[in-house]
């Protein structure tokens, strides 16, 4: 869990998968499905399928190639939390001016970013949004 973002109560579900960009897939639908069960909207699911991809990518340009990409999900109602994370070198850091932050950051509800324990870790939360008019 990311120790910068606050520590929500909920179901847990942990992943790891190779830190290769061919399983980015399994986490992206692992976030569809649980976000489902949070009571999300459509669009909320998939802004957050999107907002999963984006942070695996920036995680992926710093992960080691035989490192393992893990993903820790809070499901609660009407939210979902993911910690994405890989190892990294001492000092390194996402890419906070590029393209790939600015979607993540207009996909997700709020985004977190952390460091634990050598592991890099980006907290992407997608929360249900109020009906649209």
């Amino acid at each position: 869990m990311n120790p910068d973002s606050p520590r929500r109560d909920g179901e847990l579900v942990e992943i790891r998968v190779p830190a290769s960009g061919a399983y980015v897939a399994t986490l992206r639908l692992a976030a569809a499905s649980l976000a489902a069960r949070c009571d999300l909207t459509v669009d909320d699911i998939e802004d957050l399928r999107l907002a999963v991809d984006e942070a695996c990518s920036l995680l992926l340009q710093l992960a080691p190639p035989d490192d393992t990409l893990q993903a820790l999900f809070v499901v609660a109602p009407g939210e979902l939390q993911v910690d994405a994370s890989v190892v990294a070198a001492n000092g390194a850091d996402i890419d906070r001016g590029g393209f790939a932050w600015t979607v993540l950051g207009a996909l997700a509800s709020s985004v977190d970013v952390g460091h634990l324990d050598g592991r890099l870790i980006i907290t992407v939360t997608k929360r249900r949004e109020a009906a649209r008019p």
